[in-house]
């Protein structure tokens, strides 16, 4: 089914619609604008607010480590330990139970939250401070065993310990030799993360955004939800976190609901700490400025909807009286005049010139009947014209035929000399007959030129010369038809026959940049002053270039206007004269391809 389409043709429903529409696009712009910018503003302040406490949880993170490797120091570098790790002999039970002995005591004045601490020397022989494993029971299913001896204090990620025993972080701290400063083994301490979770419980982000700590292998160290600690994050809801390392400043979706993040990462344990916060959380002033627009714009929609009918009825009825008179004067009636009904300059105006139109439309009604008897006379006219064309069209038809019954009578008497001549006037005429703007190829141009030179040749057989010496790369380029010849025979009226014959013209064509120079050189006597100046301002007349193709005349002028009009400024003939010597025309046009 086809739905009715929607038309407002009046002014007062136009103007309401127009309104609400310009209302509905602005405040429609500005909550674009509001909630881009406001968004903007709510992650720099997310990233601004968990930079800091990243980095104070970091800070503070690295700096209980490195306490807690430092507090070591006495217990690693004992005579007893160091003996026990270089193997310089067989500790007996007491020894043994005075090493486990110091181990206690560092733990009980230090840090109650270690679970456990082992002795591991380089060939991994293990010293526990508890022993909680049977004799053949061993210790290559803890996380630490596969990774000891290490150079380097390293944190390892949480594990558990056993099935169902607490989680604990392992810190593998070297031991170095206090008499050659070789390490000779490691100092595992096993804690849990009571420290951790007191540090990160008291930093809050809202109301339920929280902090986690991922591994390198992106593997949850600590996290609010207990059960996923040890658990890689691609096993969790918070899958698509996955992989981000970004330094948290994109919005992330997770389950469907938009979350901040926030990446910093620790320079110590090169664990990642993640700070993630729920949008909207963030952004709860925002819900409020969106309800307050929809409610600025139904007050505004309502004003418009009073106020608009209110103020356009002194629009409208100043409209309505025009109409009616324009109605009246379209049925004939050119004595109605509009006055004045409104204060408006606009509809004032309107009046005036409305009442302009009317005696104007009396005024152009007595001129169009004047101007048809005037069209009767232009068709009469045309009409001769094309008549007189006609006629025309004979005339070259009658020299045609005339020009091969000579050619045919001085073939059949053997006089080749007129025969040529007279096939080279008839092809040159035929031609130049067929005038026009149209363009041809430089070939065909020159083809032409060269039968006319042929009859200049044929009148002074002996004295006159001529040359077309132009490369054939250049012979593809278009011209316009008969813009050579016209200058080829200026310069025979001019050069040649005063000298009876006994003068030369050399026809060149070479490129300069973009554009081909096409020079027709002559030997005669050059051209005065007087006649240079006015080929000149004839070339640089427009009035006069009009005129000189209307008069129908082929010369510098008609050649110099059509290639200008045709190619634009800067195209055209130039003229060189020097005095007693002969003149170059120079023809420039632009250089094309076919």
């Amino acid at each position: 089914m086809k739905l009715p389409r929607l038309q407002v043709n009046s002014i007062k429903h136009r103007m309401i619609f127009l309104f609400l529409a310009l209302s509905l696009l602005s405040i429609g712009l500005i909550t674009l604008f509001s909630h881009h910018y406001y968004s903007k503003a709510v992650k720099e302040d997310f990233n601004l607010i968990t930079t800091e406490a990243t980095n104070r949880l970091n800070h503070h993170m690295e700096f209980y480590f490195k306490q807690m490797k430092n507090s070591t120091n006495t217990l690693i570098n004992t005579a007893l330990t160091q003996q026990w790790l270089r193997q310089e002999y067989v500790p007996g039970p007491e020894d043994i139970n005075e090493i486990e002995m110091e181990m206690k005591t560092y733990v009980s004045f230090n840090f109650p939250e270690i679970v456990n601490m082992y002795l591991v020397s380089n060939d991994k022989r293990v010293l526990p401070l508890f022993n909680n494993k049977s004799r053949n029971q061993t210790y290559a299913n803890e996380s630490w065993y596969s990774a000891v001896p290490l150079s380097e204090v390293t944190v390892l990620p949480t594990q558990r310990l056993d099935d169902t025993g607490p989680l604990v972080l392992s810190m593998v701290i070297p031991i170095y030799s206090t008499i050659n400063l070789e390490m000779i083994g490691n100092l595992v301490v096993q804690f849990s993360l009571s420290e951790i979770e007191a540090t990160f419980a008291k930093s809050k982000l809202g109301k339920t955004g929280f902090f986690f700590i991922l591994s390198g292998d992106n593997t949850f160290v600590y996290h609010p939800n207990k059960e996923w600690i040890g658990k890689r994050i691609a096993d969790t809801p918070l899958k698509e976190l996955a992989g981000e390392e970004d330094n948290g400043k994109n919005m992330y979706d997770v389950n469907g609901t938009a979350y901040l993040v926030f990446y910093g990462v620790s320079g110590y344990t090169g664990w990642k700490i993640v700070s993630i916060v729920p949008y909207a959380e963030m952004a709860h002033s925002l819900q409020s400025a969106v309800q307050s627009t929809l409610i600025t714009f139904a007050v505004i929609s309502l004003l418009i909807m009073i106020l608009i009918p209110l103020l356009l009825r002194q629009f409208i009825h100043p409209i309505k009286q025009l109409k009616s008179l324009m109605e009246a004067v379209s049925m004939g009636n050119l004595s109605v005049r509009a006055h004045k009904v409104s204060t408006i300059n606009e509809f004032q105006i309107l009046n005036n010139s409305f009442n302009k139109m009317v005696k104007q439309l009396i005024i152009l009604m007595d001129e169009v009947s004047y101007y048809k008897v005037k069209e009767v006379e232009l068709q009469l006219k045309q009409s001769e014209a094309t008549i007189r064309a006609l006629q025309n069209q004979i005339n070259p038809h009658l020299l045609y035929n005339t020009l091969d019954i000579i050619k045919s009578i001085a073939f059949l008497e053997d006089v080749p000399l007129i025969e040529k001549i007279t096939q080279n006037l008839a092809d040159v005429y035929r031609y130049a007959s067929k005038w026009s703007y149209d363009e041809v190829t430089l070939e065909e141009e020159l083809s032409s030129l060269t039968k006319y030179l042929d009859i200049i040749h044929i009148r002074y057989p002996k004295k006159f010369e001529s040359g077309v010496r132009v490369n054939e790369k250049l012979l593809s380029c278009p011209i316009i038809k008969l813009s050579i010849q016209p200058v080829v025979e200026n310069a025979v009226k001019y050069a040649v026959e005063p000298k009876g014959g006994e003068a030369a013209i050399i026809v060149t064509a070479y490129k300069e940049g973009q554009d081909l120079i096409i020079e027709i050189a002559d030997n005669g006597p050059g051209i005065s002053d007087e006649k240079l100046a006015s080929l000149e301002e004839q070339f640089s007349s427009q009035s006069s270039n009009e005129e000189s193709l209307m008069s129908g005349a082929i010369g510098l002028a008609n050649v110099h206007a059509r290639l200008s009009l045709k190619y634009g400024q800067g195209y055209g003939v130039f003229v060189h004269t020097f005095p007693g010597r002969g003149s170059v025309i120079s023809i420039r046009i632009p250089y094309r391809s076919p």
